[in-house]
């Protein structure tokens, strides 16, 4: 357990963007891969050969969506309840995640935390915003799950 005892030790936001950049390519480029090995590039969709035309293909595209979201949400989670408390763009950055004592954080408080992050962006992002004004660098979801992103 780490003991959080100065602003020193909360990580910045400029960390957390580049980490969160780092890990945004890096799952960007496996649903890519992994979008096209299911469905093929959209430039070779012929929707007139389709049953259902353009409803079958946002159909298709709006699962896509769903299915990339939850991936993602437990990826964050897994990574961030696991031996590392971190994302590979955290590890990258060195910083991780704990709860307010320093402690890791558990599975469900990791899956609280990036559940939350979508509160943030349905509020224009000022929950992201509040990491740059909060004096323990939190942004909404933190504060939600009670958990700090600290410098390793």
């Amino acid at each position: 357990m780490q003991v959080i005892s100065s602003n020193n030790d909360f990580a910045t936001g400029t960390k957390r963007l580049i980490a969160f950049f780092i890990d945004w390519f890096l799952l960007h480029a496996f649903f890519s891969i992994l979008f096209f090995k299911w469905w093929g590039s959209p430039f070779d969709w012929d929707i007139d050969n389709w049953d259902l035309g353009p409803l079958h293909l946002g159909l298709r595209y709006f699962g896509y969506n769903i299915l990339e979201a939850a991936l993602t949400v437990l990826y964050y989670a897994y990574m961030e309840s696991s031996k590392y408390q971190a994302t590979v763009g955290k590890m990258a950055v060195g910083i991780k995640v704990v709860d307010v004592t320093g402690a890791a954080i558990a599975f469900p408080k990791a899956l609280l935390r990036n559940l939350s992050k979508y509160l943030s962006m349905f509020i224009l992002y000022i929950g992201y915003l509040m990491i740059i004004f909060d004096d323990r660098k939190q942004g909404l979801h933190d504060k939600i799950a009670d958990t700090l992103v600290v410098n390793q």
